[in-house]
């Protein structure tokens, strides 16, 4: 009997401290926080959308690169390609030429996109470009 109490007692300490991890599990796909301060705001031909779409993915490699624990030589890299969307969106919201600047998000994207190769992320934490 006293086997059984014990037994039931553990099955709800261990029931309720699964329940407890679940309640903590976090999935940045489901944040609804409102990140437009951190973007331009719209503007000419989809280029806002590309851009916008830029600020996220870099926020999510360096999301990744903390994961992934990757290296001092990825994280500098990192840190210039940051540097690099700072530009971009400086001379979007200056009114630059809009060719150039599409051809420099899809370059900026790449880079991103290689450093997620090296750190050799799982096939679900790429970032989707869509």
């Amino acid at each position: 009997m006293e086997f059984a109490m014990k037994k039931l007692i553990l099955v709800i300490v261990l029931g309720m401290s699964l329940g407890s991890v679940s309640a903590f599990a976090y999935d940045s796909r489901y944040d609804n926080r409102d990140d437009r301060a951190d973007h331009v705001s719209p503007g000419r031909d989809g280029l806002d959308w590309r851009i916008n779409r830029l600020n996220r993915m870099l926020q999510h490699v360096r999301w990744e690169l903390s994961r992934y624990r990757g290296d001092w030589r990825l994280r500098r890299e990192v840190e210039r390609i940051s540097g690099d969307v700072n530009r971009v969106n400086w001379r979007y919201r200056r009114g630059s030429d809009s060719w150039r600047l599409r051809r420099e998000v899809d370059n900026l994207r790449a880079e991103l996109h290689q450093i997620e190769v090296r750190l050799h992320v799982r096939g679900g934490d790429y970032y989707r470009w869509d």
